[in-house]
Order: C-alpha cells, then structure tokens, then sequence
C-alpha cells in the first residue's frame, strides 16, 4: 500500500509537534540536555506513527465523504463531460495562472 500525502503530513505535524514540546517542558524542567534531546526524541518516534494513522484515516473519512457527495449530486448533461475533465485535471485546460 502506497503511503498518502495527508498521512505524512500529519504525522509529520505530529512528530515535530512532540519534539517541540519534549524540548521545551525539558527545558522549562531544567533537565540535562542529552536527557533533553533523549526524551523529544522518543516522543517524535512514537507520535510520527500515531500521525500517521491519524492523517489516513482522515484522508479515507474525507474522500468518503466526497464520494457520497458526488454520488447524491450528479453532473447531468453536456456539462457533465466537462466537469469530468475539469476533476481528473484538477483545473481547466484554457485557464491561466498568473503569478504575482
């Protein structure tokens, strides 16, 4: 199974998280700095999974969703062939982007 983008952004948003807070409750507890690092170091390892399979299931919810979505409200018509085009490109083909 291939890994989804949303799982690897949660986790991680979760395992840099857990660092951060590792290294400052260390700190604000005064603790030597290899126990420090040590610590904020275990949290990121444990909370990078627990983000992940956070950020999957997230990632499935949403499409779920999405397709009861699309499902209850059909494209109906001529429209309906551009409106295909326009999902699996992800914009319109004659549309610009200007950058600022």
């Amino acid at each position: 199974m291939m890994a989804s983008s949303a799982g690897r952004v949660v986790a991680g948003c979760f395992g840099l998280s857990a660092f951060a807070v590792g290294i400052l409750s260390g700190l604000a507890s005064e603790n030597p700095t290899a126990q420090i690092l040590l610590r904020a170091l275990i949290a990121m390892l444990v909370c990078y999974p627990v983000g992940f399979i956070a950020g999957m299931i997230c990632e499935r919810i949403v499409n779920e969703q999405v397709e009861k979505h699309r499902k209850a409200n059909p494209v109906v018509g001529a429209s309906a062939e551009r409106a295909s085009q326009v999902h699996e490109v992800g914009k319109e083909d004659d549309s610009e982007v200007i950058v600022v």
